[in-house]
């Protein structure tokens, strides 16, 4: 069962419920109430049902897009948002909170909207109201398109999510509905608010079309709903002043487009209409067909002399046409490294990104290949590094320019910008010990400095091949990561707890202690601890990895039933929890401003089948903003290895059917040079089209 379903299925059995139990409340006074009704409704108005409801079929992808075009653009209103309106919903929240209103509203904001929109379509579609049917379903279908270029084009954050202080209450009630809303809500959706504009179109609706006043009881009702719908939405954390006031804007622009449109539109999808064109169809084919082609010259024929109305049909597909193109764009900054064909690792640094490739249809010599890609270039084609071939899979390490590929015996040095042999190894090594853990950074004049962690203790290497000791470092250190002239290191269960050290290569430093605060809400370790059966327990937490970058690391810290991911500041003491509590996370890597990880969004804690769970993903925080973003949304592939590089992020992307690819997502170019060339000539072709619209609608009038 996916996570959060259960929660799902009792909000919308219970809005079914209950919507059928107010029939008898709300119906039409010359109505009655049979079960028959609920079977013939289905085959009067099945084609109202696809109108209404095809909004669910493609919710899930613009909500996918939305995620994608946030991410790679950052087209956040937000700040402009809370610059017009401050904390007038902090005031509301402080002012009434309380935890019965905390339960009682979450559950009313889900399945009291759910209860509201599920009656206003089947109440008029039971009781045969097809007058109110037509106009009620056109304009809950209008709403949500005329909400679509806001959502995408328009990104407003949830209130709990930017306003200090400011908590989501119904997202973070507990973490089943967390991970329940995680799934169906980008967090950024907040203009405008639906839960204000589908229930106050519906209303506009029924006002502008109940002529003899049988709906006027189902009217109050909306007025009462979308009152405590509006506080609803404040209260909990999730919507603006403003996204009240979207919600009814759009609203009103839906019923008016709902007005111009419903007899032409039911024209055609009447389901009685369909039923006698069916049978003609049958009964003469040939007649049926005439009589179409003719229809369709007939409309064609407009085109022969277009008016204004045809002409804004051209402005409208051409901003379109625009539009599209350049959404494709912003949603498409990822593609795969040409070259690199089975890449099982992958290490980054600065604009290098190498992966390593293992052929799994090939047992023998020449099984490994490493290609280096340098990403600030132009086409980004790897390059094959040469050297010694390996017979197993190495470990690979880069910084800068300086690439270490290395086993437990053999360690091989590489300058990928050197001006002789840059894909040829400085020196290959054997060594006569083992290696456990190996990275690379500098020594103090800049020059690369291996660093090994052996059963014999710490040991590096520099560019002349000379091992020394690393004094300064405890025998017992589990986890270790290099960056320039800093090392990181853990001991396996610290008596002080999760604690990361930092000190020096090579310069006489004092050892800085880092302890790790990975402790999250109550709410969330219950959950955890009784879906997974592990309890969790601080005090033996321990660090499974680290990245580092200078003073700042991203630590991944083992609480029991899960991993998090911490970011922490030497230099200023500050420290966050960047990944979400209730997700398995892991992975870290630190550079350029960001970190890169992995997370399994909607973590299924204890799940014996994998695939209850869903695949893992790249995400991203933002040092300087303090915010995480989601990078990959397909459920249907897993990724591993990211790397947080200059201008963009690297990372192994495997399908279901296990085939691989070496990933490369831009985030600093978000539309292609080929995107101006269309935007540009949308401009210029509207100028002539604007003035023909503009010339036509002076002559008709």
């Amino acid at each position: 069962m996916a996570v959060g379903s259960g929660i799902y299925i009792t909000w919308i059995t219970g809005a079914i419920l209950i919507s059928v139990a107010m029939m008898p409340i709300f119906k039409p006074p010359y109505a009655k109430v049979r079960i028959e009704g609920f079977i013939d409704m289905f085959r009067r108005y099945w084609a109202h049902m696809i109108v209404v409801f095809s909004v669910y079929l493609w919710k899930d992808i613009l909500d996918g897009l939305d995620r994608i075009l946030m991410a790679n653009t950052q087209l956040d209103m937000t700040p402009y948002v809370y610059a017009i309106e401050g904390d007038i919903v902090l005031w509301v929240q402080e002012g009434f909170r309380n935890d019965f209103l905390d339960v009682a509203l979450t559950h009313f904001y889900v399945m009291g909207f759910m209860t509201a929109t599920f009656a206003s379509f089947v109440y008029p579609i039971y009781f045969d109201d097809r007058h109110m049917a037509d106009r009620v379903s056109l304009s809950m279908f209008w709403v949500y398109i005329l909400a679509i270029p806001f959502y995408l084009f328009f990104n407003v954050r949830v209130t709990g999510d930017y306003i200090p202080l400011m908590e989501t209450v119904a997202y973070d009630l507990t973490p089943e509905i967390h991970n329940w809303f995680t799934r169906i809500d980008p967090f950024t959706n907040g203009m405008p608010s639906l839960h204000i504009g589908l229930p106050f179109a519906i209303w506009l609706t029924m006002t502008r079309w109940d002529e003899d006043g049988r709906w006027l009881n189902f009217r109050r009702f909306l007025v009462a709903f979308l009152a405590l719908t509006a506080f609803s939405i404040v209260y909990l954390g999730i919507h603006w002043a403003i996204d009240i006031l979207g919600g009814m804007i759009v609203a009103i622009a839906a019923v008016s487009v709902t007005e111009r449109t419903h007899k032409g539109i039911w024209k055609i999808a009447d389901e009685r209409l369909f039923t006698r064109k069916l049978a003609r169809l049958i009964d003469n084919p040939k007649n049926f067909f005439t009589g179409a082609r003719n229809y369709a010259r007939q409309k064609l024929s407009l085109l022969k002399e277009p008016g204004s109305k045809q002409t804004s049909v051209f402005i409208a597909a051409l901003l379109l046409s625009t539009g599209f193109v350049l959404l494709w764009d912003a949603t498409h900054q990822d593609f795969p490294v040409e070259g690199v064909e089975w890449p099982t690792s992958a290490a980054g640094s600065d604009d290098w990104l190498i992966g390593i490739e293992v052929d799994p249809q090939m047992d023998g010599i020449d099984d490994v290949e490493i290609t280096a890609l340098n990403t600030s270039l132009e086409g980004r084609q790897g390059q094959l590094i040469s050297g010694p071939t390996w017979l197993e899979e190495p470990s690979i390490s880069i910084s800068g320019s300086y690439l270490l590929v290395n086993n437990q015996t053999r360690v091989d040095l590489y300058d990928l910008e050197s001006l002789d042999n840059p894909y040829l190894p400085i020196f290959s090594k054997n060594v006569d010990f083992e290696i456990d853990i190996s990275d690379i950074g500098y020594d103090g004049n800049g020059n690369p400095l291996i660093v090994m962690l052996t059963v014999d203790g710490i040991l590096t290497m520099n560019s002349e091949q000379e091992i020394s000791e690393l004094g300064g470092i405890s025998n017992e250190v589990d986890t270790l990561e290099v960056s320039g002239n800093s090392v990181a290191w853990s001991i396996y269960n610290d008596s002080s707890g999760p604690t990361v050290y930092i000190s020096s290569l090579t310069e006489a430093s004092p050892t800085t202690a880092i302890y790790l605060d990975v402790i999250a809400d109550i709410a969330q370790d219950e959950f955890l601890s009784e879906q997974s059966g592990v309890e969790i327990n601080y005090s033996k937490s321990n660090i499974v990895d680290i990245a580092i970058d200078g003073q700042a690391v991203a630590v991944v810290v083992d609480v029991g039933p899960i991993n998090r991911t911490v970011f922490a500041d030497a230099f200023s003491g500050m420290q966050t929890m960047i990944s979400t509590p209730i997700w398995e996370s892991s992975s870290p890597s630190i550079g350029n401003g960001n970190v890169a990880f992995l997370q399994i969004p909607r973590f299924q804690p204890g799940a014996s089948n994998p695939e209850e769970s869903e695949t893992t993903q790249v995400f991203i925080y933002q040092i300087e903003s303090n915010q995480t973003e989601q990078l990959t949304f397909d459920e249907d592939e897993s990724h591993s290895s990211p790397q947080a590089l200059l201008g963009g992020v690297g990372w192994i992307e495997t399908g279901n059917n296990g085939e691989a690819e070496l990933k490369w997502y831009n985030l600093e170019e978000t539309f292609e040079p080929y995107s101006s060339v269309i935007l540009q000539t949308s401009v210029v072709l509207l100028i002539p089209l604007v003035f023909t619209w503009a010339r036509q609608k002076q002559s008709e009038k």
